[in-house]
């Protein structure tokens, strides 16, 4: 029988007024808009929060984690709060940022003596262990439910959700749909009026136990099975991202290993590790350096606009252009600032910049800049294509050289013209997720040109690890930890396609990334359960073709301005809503949080959807339309 819809439950048993799955930042963040925008009314607003992992923290931030585990991004660039340059129409300035929090907790001790201990000493650019977040994302919420007061009650559940039912309502009713049932692991069933996805990463379907060689599939770097690991096993990492990195760090820190002035001293217990990704080399370090911007004269809002009104757009014919246009006014920008001197002539290369892209502008800038200073995308984005090493000694000499260099870039306050590149990368990802959201894109260009081509290459170049963490791999590489393998030869598993006879036995394998987002293949959990119960539909996008079929993105179907999620007939449901990470497809870079100061989409997403939800079940007082949303291109950098 085919329960995807079941009736409305008597009047013994009264539902909820909303529940919210998932209680990482984007769950809390939607508690939060929903106590800025109610009002007092005859009740309180019933709201549960549901989640298998510590309410606040969320799987990934939850505060079990190993210290080891750092984040991405500096002190200063995290909130889960809106402040006064978030631009809606509802009370901000809810709650600290992550460093007025640290700042305030400072000497004065907390639950979490990890957090405590790393408020003592803080600085706005350093980069907190994962737990400290998680820390502080429970105490937002702590804060939220207090403010709550009685225009809400705020619940939370330990436990998963499995299933969402839509309600029939009973006979005679005036039709208002009446809500869903809620389905959690433990057999319980919660009948809410709405209900709000917050889920975050979807879980990848699980694959076939191997045991020889022991393989671990991708996955949040806390869950790997690392115990499993001999000391001084050979073990494969496949990766060069921040996966590949946190588990660099349990595997050497975590097993007791220093780092020191003069490099890594072992614990004995560490593993012999070698690397491999398909470029051959790690993302390049997070530029750091705070409160540096890229011009921006080519993908202007104003374009940004007009491309966004056009259908099946092809990104590399119709958009490509005019982004590396900004990125090359960025690249030499720094070139005539910094290395002017090297030029034959500095006018020249200022002109060639202030041509529109085309084949004429690409002669000038060939002409007006050297060959060592030119900006080579191509290059930039496969630094091994192309090259051999006669031995493998060799190879370990140019990733000396190039993870010294790149963690040296990253952090020079001169900003050279790497670290612009990285810069004006982020930068563009306002007009670049304005466009994705609009569903201009044509099917194959997103597949082929976004999941296929820039976003590894936005991630290889603006987002990866802390500078730090470049500089352990460097000792990790001078004490013989760690060997790099380069790329490997297609087809096989571990022989390098740079250093001619060099190949790895491995007894482990370790895929050192977070799958990417797909609701039709993920494993079992929520938001397939609506795929396959007929609530909800993948979304897709129209192919360049007039009459080929729409193909699909990975990502659960919504309405972009509201959130509300679409059922397989196109019509969307009146109060069932997602946000964050399942709907990359419909939105773009979903995994990023919210920096202060930035007028960050993260709060806009969610404060639509509280405001929605209000319109849908809550009380009179708060049924009121909320204000246009204001173009993503308005966002600064994040």
């Amino acid at each position: 029988m085919n329960d995807s819809a079941v009736p409305a439950p008597g009047p013994d048993r009264r539902p909820v007024d909303a529940v919210v799955v998932g209680a990482g930042p984007r769950g809390v963040s939607v508690l939060e808009r929903l106590v800025a925008r109610a009002v007092p009314g005859d009740r309180p607003l019933r709201t549960v929060l549901v989640d298998p992992y510590p309410p606040g923290a969320g799987r990934v931030w939850r505060r079990d984690q190993p210290p080891q585990l750092l984040m991405n991004t500096m002190v200063a660039d995290n909130t889960v709060f809106p402040d006064g340059s978030v631009r809606l129409d509802a009370p901000v300035d809810t709650g600290p940022t992550f460093s007025e929090w640290l700042r305030g907790i400072a000497g004065k001790g907390h639950p979490d003596s990890t957090a405590g201990e790393f408020a003592a000493h803080a600085d706005d650019r350093d980069y907190a262990p994962r737990r400290v977040y998680g820390a502080y994302l429970t105490d937002a919420l702590d804060r939220i439910r207090a403010a709550a007061g009685d225009r809400m009650r705020i619940a939370v559940r330990t436990a998963a959700v499995v299933r969402v039912i839509p309600l029939t309502a009973p006979a005679g009713s005036s039709g208002t749909p009446a809500g869903y049932q809620v389905v959690l692991d433990d057999g319980d069933r919660l009948e809410a009026r709405a209900v709000v996805l917050a889920t975050g990463h979807l879980d990848a379907p699980a694959a076939p136990p191997r045991r020889e060689p022991l393989h671990l599939p991708g996955g949040h770097p806390t869950d790997y099975a690392l115990d499993a690991i001999a000391p001084r096993a050979q073990v494969l990492l496949r990766g060069g991202g921040l996966n590949a990195f946190d588990v660099l760090a349990l595997l050497t820190l975590g097993r007791g290993g220093r780092f020191g002035e003069h490099g890594y001293t072992p614990s004995g217990r560490e593993p012999r590790i070698w690397i491999t990704s398909r470029r051959g080399v790690p993302f390049h370090a997070r530029v750091d350096t705070p409160g540096v911007g890229a011009p921006v004269a080519f993908l202007t809002p104003g374009r940004v606009a007009a491309l966004a009104a056009r259908e099946r757009l092809d990104f590399r014919a119709d958009v490509l252009p005019w982004l590396v246009a900004d990125l090359e006014l960025a690249w030499y920008d720094r070139v005539l600032k910094l290395h002017a001197g090297q030029l034959p002539d500095p006018g020249a290369l200022r002109r060639a910049l202030a041509e529109p892209p085309g084949p004429g502008r690409d002669t000038a800038l060939r002409a007006a800049a050297p060959a060592a200073l030119r900006l080579d995308l191509d290059a930039i984005a496969e630094p091994l294509r192309g090259r051999s090493f006669a031995h493998h000694a060799e190879l370990d000499a140019w990733w000396a050289g190039h993870l010294d260099a790149d963690a040296a870039a990253a952090t020079d306050p001169r900003v050279p013209p790497p670290a612009a590149l990285a810069v004006a990368v982020r930068q563009a990802r306002p007009a670049l997720r304005t466009l994705i959201t609009a569903g201009g894109l044509s099917g194959e260009s997103y597949r082929r040109d976004i999941l296929g081509w820039f976003n590894g290459f936005a991630n290889f170049v603006s987002g990866g690890p802390p500078a730090l963490r470049v500089r352990q791999l460097r000792a990790l590489l001078d004490a013989g930890v760690v060997r790099l393998l380069g790329p490997v030869r297609p087809g096989t598993r571990a022989e390098s396609a740079v250093v001619p006879g060099l190949s790895v036995r491995p007894d482990a394998v370790i895929d050192a990334w977070l799958p990417g987002t797909d609701v039709t293949t993920d494993g079992p959990g929520v938001v397939r359960g609506l795929l396959t119960d007929g609530v909800a539909r993948p979304h897709r996008l129209a192919s360049a073709g007039t009459d080929a079929e729409p193909l699909p993105t990975g990502a659960l179907d919504v309405r972009p301005a509201d959130g509300r999620v679409r059922r397989p007939d196109g019509t969307a449901h009146r109060a069932l809503f997602a946000v964050g990470v399942p709907l990359e497809g419909v939105r773009w870079t979903t995994a990023i949080g919210a920096r202060p100061g930035t007028n960050a989409d993260f709060f806009h997403e969610t404060d639509r959807v509280a405001a929605e939800l209000l319109r849908a079940v809550g009380p009179p007082e708060c049924r009121h339309v909320p204000v246009p949303r204001r173009p993503l291109t308005e966002e600064r950098q994040q």
